[in-house]
């Protein structure tokens, strides 16, 4: 797989492998809000909510295997962001909904557009946390998934 950068194509990072691969994944639950990639799970003024934000966390090694395989763990989390307005029997069922869905699609040996990953751990967060902001507030839950990658060692 290749990105396109201002050099040209380039070959892509494992990690953007499966960043590409989980925001497409969850792209395809039916009703699912907008899906976004981030350096950081961070709101901008510019983003409409509800919105579901894909970021990357730490690279680990896991086992090795001299001299050419190596095991990496790659942390990804997702954040799912939709409005509170302090209303807190509202709209929990749907958020539930969306949040098991997201765990079932997620939570596979496999990962499609990464060969190199075998494994998947999960960490959830609580159901709801309510973060505040300018003027309102939002309901805020998510789950760090942790992959397994095989690769070859470059020397």
């Amino acid at each position: 797989m290749y990105l396109r950068g201002g050099a040209g194509y380039k070959l892509m990072t494992i990690f953007w492998q499966i960043l590409d691969s989980v925001r497409d994944r969850i792209s395809t639950i039916p009703g699912a809000h907008p899906v976004v990639i981030r350096k950081r799970p961070v709101l901008t003024q510019e983003d409409t909510v509800p919105i579901i934000i894909v970021s990357p966390g730490e690279e680990r090694v896991g086992m090795e295997a001299f001299p050419v395989t190596v095991e990496y763990r790659y942390t990804v989390q997702i954040s799912i962001i939709q409005p509170g307005n302090r209303i807190f029997d509202a709209d929990v069922s749907s958020l539930l909904d969306l949040r098991q869905s997201i765990r079932n699609i997620m939570y596979q040996p496999f990962l499609d557009g990464s060969a190199t990953v075998y494994n998947c751990f999960m960490d959830m967060s609580p159901a709801f946390e309510v973060v505040s902001g300018d003027a309102s507030n939002y309901d805020v839950t998510g789950m760090v998934l942790t992959f397994y990658s095989i690769e070859t060692r470059i020397n």
